[in-house]
């Protein structure tokens, strides 16, 4: 367990502390192939153990980070979800009474599961005990800005590497006398396996001190260290950032909007680590993915139904400095 960064002594860039040195070692089940059953969900809390602190006042701000990738869409949780109770329904035929009734209550579980493929979150949570009841948790990401999982059967745009996520949270609550315990979770019910669930990102590790996983929490913040995990370690970590004066600020330098799909192009100072473009179609935002982390600061959002928007450019640096650019509107005709 290491501080990642350039001089641990110095407060001049951003703070790295996970269980590896380096955060780029995170490379495992995030991505593509094997996922380990590394999900995140409903049932599987991954908790990592870090040191005290004890520099902390010569930082500024606090975040905690997770790596995550291959969600999956609404649309094929949907079809996933419909196939499994098409394949229950089929189970009806020729079943005993008590089977019957134990197949009808796993259809309508399914058809619970299934009104709540929208809005899916992962939360992640700081504590200095290893009880995060009563410790605030924090949004992480929401799904559909998580990269996608490949699909054999569709063309989908989105797909990618899992991707670090970070949440800024109260310098406070980063303990400078106690050790830190960060886990990430989600309330959802629907994430109870790989096929629907987002999974974190790992790394090797031949150590089993500083990483667990709790199986019994069901959708609320664990309170204990349930197991301990060998030869892979979860992409969990907090980063510090001092004070500092970069500047980032972005503006929409031209967007265009042709048969349902918009382009935009971003004017951007500084160096952002992520430029997000959110669109909504009045209260309701429409999913658009991470964003991009390299220029050209061009993003493009595909198919888009006849309605009216907004839409705005987000950004945020390495220091987890933001810039807004101003709010413009459009029509789909």
């Amino acid at each position: 367990m290491l501080f990642c960064s350039p001089d641990p002594l110095s407060a001049a860039e951003p703070r790295y502390i996970a269980d590896l040195p380096n955060i780029h070692e995170y490379e495992l089940f995030a991505n593509n192939g094997w996922t380990g059953n590394w999900y995140v969900g409903y049932d599987h809390c991954w908790i990592v153990k870090l040191p005290a602190v004890k520099e902390i006042k010569k930082f500024n701000k606090a975040f905690l980070g997770v790596k995550l990738g291959r969600a999956k869409t609404a649309k094929q949780l949907e079809t996933a979800l419909q196939a499994e109770i098409d394949g229950q329904k089929k189970k009806l035929e020729g079943a005993s009474p008590s089977e019957k009734e134990n197949l009808l209550a796993e259809i309508e579980e399914l058809k619970k599961k299934k009104e709540s493929a929208e809005n899916l979150r992962v939360y992640i949570s700081v504590s200095d005990d290893a009880d995060f009841s009563d410790n605030k948790k924090h949004i992480a990401a929401f799904n559909s800005e998580i990269p996608l999982e490949g699909d054999y059967n569709e063309a989908l745009n989105n797909v990618g590497s899992g991707r670090w996520f970070w949440k800024e949270v109260p310098l406070s609550s980063i303990s400078a006398d106690k050790e830190n315990f960060v886990a990430v979770w989600s309330d959802n019910g629907l994430f109870t396996s790989a096929s629907y669930a987002p999974v974190i990102a790992a790394g090797w590790s031949a150590k089993d001190k500083y990483a667990y996983l709790s199986t019994d929490n069901f959708g609320k913040a664990p309170e204990n260290l349930e197991k301990k995990i060998s030869f892979f370690t979860p992409a969990l970590c907090i980063k510090l950032v001092p004070e500092n004066k970069k500047e980032l600020k972005v503006e929409i330098k031209k967007a265009g909007i042709n048969e349902g799909i918009l382009r935009v192009c971003a004017d951007v100072k500084g160096v952002p680590e992520r430029l997000r473009l959110r669109i909504f179609r009045g209260k309701e935002e429409i999913p658009t993915g991470y964003g991009i982390s390299a220029p050209p600061w061009c993003l493009t959002i595909y198919k888009l139904e006849k309605g009216r928007y907004s839409f705005y450019l987000d950004a945020e640096d390495y220091f987890g400095n933001r810039s807004e650019s101003a709010k413009k509107t459009f029509a789909v005709e």
